[in-house]
């Protein structure tokens, strides 16, 4: 899940215009509950362009740890000087459960899939919403922007077995916007 701290953090560093940002409702840290961090993450919908959003968002995401981010930096080393598509054709030999399928797109885009996605449950893989999810009840109403914790997640491992720099350019889908029909797919441009 985002981290209010984090999220702050990097509006800073974006130089997001302190007037929108004095407008913002930032829970503390220690209350960095769920429904907290929906709400922040609503009114960051309101008060920042769609672009802004997910530049800030894409640099949250957990699981950012040497042990997740090793086999991915160790592949692409391995890889240096294949294309982009020859490396991803090579993608079975990385044994690490978050290794999400990519595909690479006529027009050089990367779109990523989130690999968790049961089409048979048709739930969301995030375990704070999965939680919310079953505490609720049912189905929430959840803005795609918070998905962009997970592109973040899948960003940063990717980019080291790629070896070039992504940027969010779009979620395309997540079983929270569609019902639970669609598995997570985000977009990202490819840098260098």
């Amino acid at each position: 899940m985002p981290k209010v701290n984090e999220i702050k953090r990097t509006m800073k560093a974006q130089s997001i215009p302190k007037e929108l940002m004095e407008k913002i409702n930032f829970p503390k840290p220690q209350g960095n509950q769920p429904q907290e961090v929906l709400d922040l993450i609503g009114q960051m919908d309101s008060l920042l362009t769609r672009e802004q959003c997910l530049s800030v968002m894409e640099e949250q995401g957990c699981h950012k740890d040497e042990r997740t981010i090793t086999p991915f930096r160790e592949f692409g080393i391995k890889h240096k000087g294949k294309s982009i598509q020859e490396r991803l054709d090579l993608f079975d030999e990385l044994h690490t459960g978050h290794k999400p399928p990519c595909h690479l797109n006529p027009d050089g885009t990367l779109s990523i899939y989130w690999d968790g996605w049961d089409p048979i449950k048709q739930q969301c893989v995030c375990h704070v919403i999965k939680r919310l999810y079953k505490k609720e009840g049912g189905p929430i109403k959840v803005s795609t922007t918070f998905c962009g914790c997970c592109a973040g997640h899948v960003k940063n491992t990717i980019q080291y077995a790629l070896g070039v720099t992504l940027k969010l350019k779009d979620i395309v889908s997540s079983p929270i916007s569609t019902n639970g029909k669609k598995r997570c797919e985000f977009l990202f441009e490819v840098i260098g």
